[in-house]
């Protein structure tokens, strides 16, 4: 890779290096070139810094990432999201799922794979995400929307970064974390992971900010939920938030499963709850093998 710097490009490369920016836009590169008094065309500097290996595109239409001096590439997993921020400063968004749970502690290795994120009923995924990320849908109250990250107190007591614990990116705390847990089983793949942690995870929780975000789900997240603060070791919490559902009428019978965990059909195992109405095919069933291990 020929790294020169040619003339007109070393005020702008040396303000790069030392900002070192996650992403560049036309706007920034825009700002910076009129900073070193430059009348060079836009489109131009970004071909030309591209060609010399300054520059590589992102996903999202009008980005790149910048490559510093000594380096051969940016090892970031969330470039694609940041660029999609970056250009949209208004985009909605929270790291989700595995994604949330890495960062909060609750899984011993690193996700693999799309990362999933929580978008809002009305926000749509720009093209060049869909290859990225995997979305997650979850109505929530709009009074319950500064409730969905982890509480401060919680961040300094797990000594988190209170500003970068999640790459500096807006992520679920662990009661929003549960609400997917037993809204969605299907979004999460790492169950087997994250069943090892699952004691953690709920002591974790504010029961009261968990009710919160229950507001509103269906009958069968609030007993998933519930259940997994039974399963986790905590059967009076779990019977508390419960008793705490709205009244719906008749309880539903519901199945805790993952899709593509769920082996062997009626003959696999499970564990009846009837405090719940839950029929548990996964998170009993992943705790026995955990305790064989």
């Amino acid at each position: 890779m020929d790294r020169r710097v040619p003339t007109w490009a070393s005020g702008l490369v040396a303000g790069l290096s030392r900002d070192l920016p996650a992403v560049v836009t036309r706007e920034d590169l825009g700002d910076r070139l009129a900073e070193v008094g430059s009348d060079r065309d836009v489109d131009t500097t970004v071909d030309e810094l591209r060609r010399l290996g300054w520059l590589v595109g992102l996903p999202i239409q009008g980005t790149w990432a910048f490559i510093p001096p000594g380096q051969d590439a940016v090892a970031d997993p969330y470039l694609a999201i940041r660029a999609w921020r970056a250009r949209d400063p208004d985009a909605e968004l929270m790291l989700a799922g595995a994604a949330a749970a890495w960062h909060l502690g609750y899984l011993d290795r690193a996700p693999d794979g799309r990362i999933p994120v929580w978008l809002p009923r009305e926000r749509r995924l720009p093209d060049g995400l869909r290859q990225h990320v995997s979305v997650v849908r979850i109505k929530w109250p709009r009074a319950a929307a500064k409730e969905l990250g982890p509480s401060t107190a919680l961040l300094v007591r797990r000594k988190l970064d209170l500003v970068a614990w999640a790459g500096g990116l807006p992520a679920f705390g662990p009661e929003a974390l549960i609400v997917q847990l037993a809204a969605r089983p299907a979004s999460f793949r790492p169950w087997a992971d994250l069943v090892a942690h699952l004691e953690q995870l709920t002591a974790d929780c504010d029961d009261d900010r968990l009710a919160t975000l229950l507001v509103g789900q269906s009958a069968s997240t609030w007993q998933r939920a519930a259940y997994l603060l039974h399963a986790a070791g905590h059967p009076p919490r779990g019977i508390q938030l419960f008793d705490r559902r709205p009244a719906r009428g008749p309880m539903p019978k519901v199945h805790f499963e993952h899709p593509a965990l769920h082996r062997g059909g009626d003959d696999a195992p499970a564990l009846w709850v009837p405090q719940y109405y839950v029929v548990d095919r996964l998170i009993a069933p992943l705790q026995g093998l955990v305790g064989k291990a």
